[in-house]
């Protein structure tokens, strides 16, 4: 959709009951409001929200972001359900500095002015199928005993992933293929490339659309980093097609790029690793983050025709910030900056909390409104490693 009269047409049309205004929050998970789809025009200048999501000191406002528009497949036929991205602004109109659509859009505008290159993402998420107990409460009980690229009737969640697959297509998103991963109940979604705000957009709505299309099927869909002893984590996997003059930009560019995000990896955990149980995940020897450091499978690789593979991310990150900190480390390599010596991930989140709290490089390139609020809320929580945590808070 082009414009605000487009979306209306759409609701007249198809016989739309309400649309969700949806935003992301601090830590990247979806939020939104329901308007009732008469009332929807009126939004096109914002809808105040209570600042309470964010810990802001006065109102904000949600403004439609019409190229966003999608529409909501798992939701009853009738009275239809779509979906617009917002902006997030202050009632008067400016920026609200915990906008992640802003900072991410923001990391590529700067990418592309400083080193003259596009960008475009590839994101593979991984995640676990559980069933539910007898009261339809998640259990960590995996669906199947199946392995990596598994077929039925073994892999019993090849249903799963097409219904995921159809759902995701007819919201606009473009899945490009879907399969059984190696732990236990765990499967993964491959999109095609796209800009990196689209990118973070698709797998904020990909998550939410997995977890209620598993819902509707009596399971429980976990984005957790790892769930279960004795599986394999949940990689985020990122790959960053570089492009100059609409071209692949060739390997010399993305092994720039690949040495800016080795240098800074340490320093982005506390965002793309940003839960206790992300460090049970990478304490594992399947999990690929070596860095020089270790002779494990590396975590950033150059892959043919200048795409950079980076694997170092899992399923519990805020997708827009952690893509504005790879845009924004990657940019350092290409300029010439001089880059800090590769060290060890972080061992736990308390140590990267740390890290990123003394990082130039963060200060730099994240808002401090942003900042302040992110690393108190993370604070709180760096002391919680359980598993049935994750649970609790939803990964």
């Amino acid at each position: 959709m082009r414009n605000i009269s487009e979306i209306h047409e759409y609701i007249e049309d198809n016989g739309v009951k309400f649309v969700k205004l949806s935003f992301s929050d601090l830590l990247g998970r979806h939020r939104n409001v329901s308007v009732n789809a008469s009332h929807f025009a009126e939004t096109a200048d914002g809808f105040v929200i209570d600042p309470v999501v964010f810990g802001a000191d006065s109102d904000l406002l949600l403004i439609p972001r019409p190229e966003t528009f999608t529409t909501m497949p798992w939701r009853p036929s009738s009275g239809a359900v779509v979906s617009v991205m917002c902006k997030v602004r202050r009632v008067d109109g400016k920026p609200f500095g915990c906008d992640c659509g802003d900072i991410v859009e923001l990391a590529d505008k700067r990418f592309m002015e400083s080193t003259g290159c596009g960008v475009r993402m590839t994101t593979e998420s991984e995640f676990y199928i559980f069933r539910t107990d007898e009261s339809g409460e998640p259990t960590l009980i995996p669906v199947d005993n199946a392995g990596y690229l598994d077929a039925a009737p073994r892999d019993r969640c090849e249903n799963l992933r097409r219904d995921i697959v159809f759902n995701l297509e007819s919201m606009g998103m473009q899945p490009l293929s879907s399969h059984h991963e190696k732990g236990r109940g765990q499967n993964a979604v491959i999109f095609r490339e796209c800009v990196p705000y689209m990118s973070a957009v698709n797998t904020m709505l990909f998550r939410s659309a997995v977890r209620n299309i598993a819902y509707t099927n009596g399971l429980y869909a976990s984005f957790a980093p790892c769930p279960k002893d004795g599986e394999v984590g949940s990689n985020f996997r990122i790959v960053a097609a570089l492009y100059n003059n609409g071209k692949p930009a060739g390997e010399k560019y993305a092994e720039a790029f690949a040495r800016g995000v080795t240098a800074r990896m340490s320093e982005l955990a506390a965002f793309t690793n940003p839960v206790g149980n992300s460090y049970d995940r990478l304490a594992l020897p399947t999990t690929p983050c070596g860095n020089g450091s270790d002779d494990r499978k590396p975590a950033v690789r150059v892959q043919s025709g200048g795409k950079v593979e980076i694997m170092f991310a899992d399923t519990a990150c805020n997708p827009f910030t952690s893509l504005a900190l790879i845009l924004a480390a990657g940019e350092e390599g290409m300029t010439g900056k001089k880059l800090p010596e590769s060290v060890p991930m972080p061992t736990s989140l308390s140590a990267a909390l740390d890290t990123a709290e003394n990082s130039d490089f963060i200060r730099r390139n994240l808002p401090a409104e942003y900042l302040e609020k992110y690393f108190a809320y993370k604070r709180r929580l760096a002391s919680r490693t359980g598993r049935e945590d994750i649970i609790a808070a939803g990964y």
